[in-house]
């Protein structure tokens, strides 16, 4: 293919040659413009289609990658202002509503049960092991608190409720 695209025949085999040499770079450029793979292909089509059709506007002098660069840079910037001026759709609040990161209700039922059958499991330790681990996991108090309330080392609190953990597990399955 010949430097200059004015005076060289715009044939079929031309333009796929065009196509098939910068796809891949546009594609790339398009890619960090939307940060999605399906929005950048659809980017490099439409890109693509304007250049063809305003081929003859291209200077000879500058290079075609920057000139197509141009094209996907602005056909970006035009697609997000029309959609920023668009409405709203239902399609687009219900996808908003599925994605509710809310428990349902048959969730909260497994987690209340869950929780009941870990205080029951809790119950039937020992006293010790039912101390600690309801300071650190219901009270919420640091290894510092535990230990200054239970009147033991740093170390010994960490100790004490690594065992009773073991003990709850075992419990538990």
């Amino acid at each position: 293919m010949t430097k200059n695209l004015r005076t060289q025949e715009l044939t079929e085999l031309s333009l796929n040659e065009l196509f098939q040499n910068h796809w891949t770079e546009v594609y790339s450029f398009a890619k960090t413009k939307t940060r999605n793979h399906h929005n950048a292909e659809d980017l490099t089509c439409e890109t693509f289609i304007k250049a063809f059709l305003k081929i003859e506007s291209y200077d000879p002098n500058k290079q075609f990658k920057n000139w197509i660069f141009k094209i996907c840079k602005n056909t970006f910037l035009d697609n997000r202002r029309k959609a920023s001026n668009k409405f709203s759709y239902l399609e687009d609040q219900l996808y908003f509503q599925i994605n509710d990161t809310a428990p349902s209700p048959a969730d909260q039922m497994i987690l209340k049960e869950q929780y009941l059958k870990a205080l029951k499991a809790i119950g039937q330790l020992n006293t010790d092991d039912e101390e600690i681990i309801t300071l650190f996991y219901l009270e919420d108090l640091s290894y510092n608190q535990i230990s200054a309330d239970l009147n033991i080392s740093y170390a010994n609190a960490r100790t004490k409720l690594s065992r009773a953990k073991h003990k709850l597990r075992d419990q538990l399955n």
